[in-house]
């Protein structure tokens, strides 16, 4: 090959390598670029992710703002009674139905200078409570507004101690271990006696587990309780005293009656 033209072929040559390699540096400047936009966006969601955290879009509903104080939030149903009731009595109206839970003890609504009087009316005649607004203010307002809600209404006694002589009632399930869905804190002074007519509310072994469950000493055994004054007395029998021992001589199977006794209706009366 004469020399001329083996210097335009090789020059050709030359030419097209030089044009392969700028091809392949534009390919890789292109790639390049693509795998940092990519980049740059990840980065940009996670610093994303990183300021706003967990929160929810502003198009999103909020949350259902949680029940207020002494709102109901369901009911609970109690077990049978017994079939019997005690007294020759019959099951009242509101017996056997649903009894209403509330989202946490209720507004402070009494006035502690005034006098409340609870009357319960159960199988066996009628209980006449004074409340003790002054030295219980919390148990008290609580008693009132169940009262008020008709909570009381068809429970029945679902316990009768013979060996600390009470009665106890104020559960809506009847099985012992049923509160209106909230506690309410001790009011003791340590000095409590449980004599006759004390009306106190029962409680837990933890402190500030009351809710609705109280009981009335019918008799002396009751001063069993005092070495261990751990119940808020909040009332005392005025009147239905011997109502309250009546239910006390029932029949038992260890400390279940064997006979319902009702508390058909409360009633608060309010005096200056």
């Amino acid at each position: 090959m004469p020399k001329r033209t083996r210097d335009r072929h090789l020059a050709k040559l030359a030419a097209r390598r030089a044009e392969e390699r700028r091809r392949k540096q534009r390919k890789r400047s292109t790639t390049l670029g693509i795998i940092t936009a990519v980049a740059v966006a990840v980065l940009g969601l996670v610093v994303l992710s990183l300021v706003t955290g967990n929160q929810k879009p502003k198009h999103r509903a909020s949350p259902t703002p949680s029940a207020s104080p002494g709102a109901q939030t369901g009911t609970v149903t109690p077990q049978p009674a017994p079939a019997k009731v005690a007294c020759g009595a019959k099951a009242p109206p509101e017996a056997g139905k649903p009894k209403p839970q509330f989202a946490g003890p209720p507004s402070m609504t009494i006035d502690a200078k005034k006098t409340y009087t609870a009357t319960l009316v159960t199988s066996c005649g009628k209980i006449v409570i004074q409340l003790d607004a002054t030295n219980a203010p919390t148990t008290v307002n609580s008693f009132v507004f169940l009262a008020d809600q008709r909570y009381f209404d068809g429970q029945y006694f679902h316990r009768i101690a013979n060996t600390i002589d009470l009665i106890q009632g104020g559960d809506p399930t009847g099985t012992g271990t049923g509160t209106p869905g909230y506690n309410i804190r001790d009011e003791l002074k340590g000095k409590e006696k449980y004599g006759p007519g004390v009306v106190a509310m029962a409680k837990a072994q933890a402190p500030n587990t009351g809710g609705s469950q109280f009981f009335v000493v019918t008799g002396s055994q009751g001063h069993n309780l005092d070495a261990s004054p751990v119940y808020a007395i909040f009332g005392r029998v005025i009147r239905g005293l011997e109502v309250a021992k009546r239910i006390q001589a029932l029949p038992v199977n260890g400390e279940t009656p064997k006979l319902a006794v009702y508390i058909d209706h409360v009633t608060i009366r309010v005096s200056k």
